[in-house]
């Protein structure tokens, strides 16, 4: 029989590596609900009508979709159906894709908010955390399956949600060890300020796809694929001497209106960005924050400012991404609702805090007690214990074999628990708990309420 394994580009946690992600995973959530973010799921299966056409030429082609159950032959009409069987006698062709599994939690959320949005209160805000799945090539911090955790607020135009995110950026960064952070801006006006002045004759959407690209391909690539759409050497060298970063401030911002020739649609992107500085001023932030030129964010729907944030000498590409969308709800016929929004990849910032060995010491030690034993008798009277201590939120098994106690040692320090209760007679006569602190060693008895202080820290 062939060993099972898992699809390329998808992975199995175990506890130890469970209890990592949920360090992650509680710690974004926590900060989330702090801004007033409510929780929301999706279904994984969206129509596939609802994910085409939403993430640019190269998002497209990673959509995962879903073959039908039905046979071609029901959806086609008889005499192309036998024209099929003739070439085809056996073959069972199976009918046009109609489901998908979701790319990414935005187009499910506007979907969600266009379905709703007689039960929603706007402006309104909800954070997701769920799987997503891209048919990539797998990689390093690349996987096919994997979570993303998104904050988006939809139905208002203000900026403070955006100096709201900014703020959530630094404190997930610094409550996660990270304070190096760089959060990096740009805004679609800039882009499309960009192409105004190169006065290049080729939708936008094709310039920030193939400027999206400059990680991956380099300088060199960029210059050669836009040579193809007709930009000449002397534009593209005009591009580079625009585009690069700098601390987001006011003084580069003035530079950036300078190098645009004081562009009116670069005057829109810079007047947004002075407004979020306002709201932004009084922060203290730890994470630094750049105005990024040549940051695109790949996704067609973004409209306005565009984050990326990037761990400096991680050796890994964005942990996180996002911006403002102006109507993305418009597709689902739902017109002129403004939202904006991050995700944070839990994959690629667990793949940072274990590269770094950035995880609390005592993450791995349990809060599960064990309740040891020396016979039936014991056994049974764990039992009624472990009912009570758990009435009181305490975690703990009893342990299920008559096994020496050793063993019953052997197995707490093999599952990382730190306390184990030992009962025997005296304990069941005195009606006491004797408390064996397993990472210390020592051993004392306690009353159920001492016991019960002890356990709460």
């Amino acid at each position: 029989m062939q060993k099972p394994s898992n699809p390329q580009g998808t992975r199995d946690f175990g506890p130890a590596v469970m209890r990592k992600r949920n360090y992650i995973l509680d710690k974004i959530r926590s900060i989330f609900k702090y801004y007033g973010f409510e929780p929301l799921e999706t279904p994984a299966l969206e129509n596939l009508e609802t994910l085409t056409g939403k993430y640019g030429e190269e998002g497209s082609k990673l959509l995962y979709k879903i073959r039908s159950n039905k046979e071609i032959s029901q959806e086609l009409k008889q005499d192309q159906t036998e024209e099929i069987r003739k070439i085809l006698p056996d073959s069972w062709i199976p009918g046009k894709s109609k489901l998908g599994l979701r790319y990414d939690l935005t187009v499910p959320f506007a979907r969600y908010v266009v379905q709703h949005r007689n039960e929603i209160s706007f402006p309104f805000r909800r954070y997701q955390i769920q799987p997503v799945w891209r048919g990539d090539r797998p990689a390093r911090g690349r996987f096919r399956e994997f979570t993303q955790c998104d904050a988006d607020c939809i139905g208002s135009n203000s900026l403070l949600h955006e100096a709201d995110l900014i703020s959530i950026y630094n404190q997930v960064f610094t409550s996660l060890n990270l304070p190096k952070a760089i959060l990096k801006i740009n805004h679609r006006k800039f882009l499309e300020a960009l192409v105004d002045e190169l006065k290049l004759d080729f939708p936008v959407v094709k310039f920030t796809s193939t400027l999206d690209k400059l990680d991956k391909i380099g300088k060199s690539g960029v210059i050669k694929e836009l040579g193809q759409y007709g930009v000449n050497e002397k534009q593209c060298f005009q591009l580079f001497e625009i585009i690069g970063n700098a601390e987001l401030n006011r003084e580069n911002l003035a530079k950036f209106g300078q190098a645009f020739n004081q562009n009116p649609i670069a005057q829109k992107a810079i007047s947004d960005l002075e407004q979020i500085l306002n709201y932004i001023q009084d922060l203290d932030l730890d994470i630094r924050i750049e105005l990024d030129l040549s940051l695109a964010r790949g996704l067609d729907y973004y409209t306005g400012c565009i984050f990326e944030a990037v761990i400096p000498d991680s050796g890994m590409g964005s942990v996180s991404g996002g911006g403002r969308y102006d109507d993305l709800t418009g597709v689902f016929g739902l017109k002129d609702v403004s939202g904006v929004g991050i995700s944070f990849g839990v994959d690629r910032l667990y793949e940072v805090l274990e590269t770094q060995n950035l995880w609390p010491k005592n993450l791995q030690t349990k809060d599960t007690v064990l309740l040891c034993h020396f016979d039936l008798k014991s056994q049974l009277y764990a039992v009624g214990l472990a009912n009570k201590l758990r009435a009181k939120e305490v975690n703990c098994i009893v342990y299920p074999d008559l096994k020496r106690i050793n063993k019953q040692f052997d197995f707490a320090n093999k599952m990382k628990i730190a306390n184990a209760i030992v009962i025997g007679d005296n304990e069941i006569e005195t009606n006491t708990l004797s408390i064996k602190n397993l990472v210390g060693g020592n051993q004392k008895s306690y009353s159920f309420e001492e016991a019960l202080k002890y356990f709460k820290g």
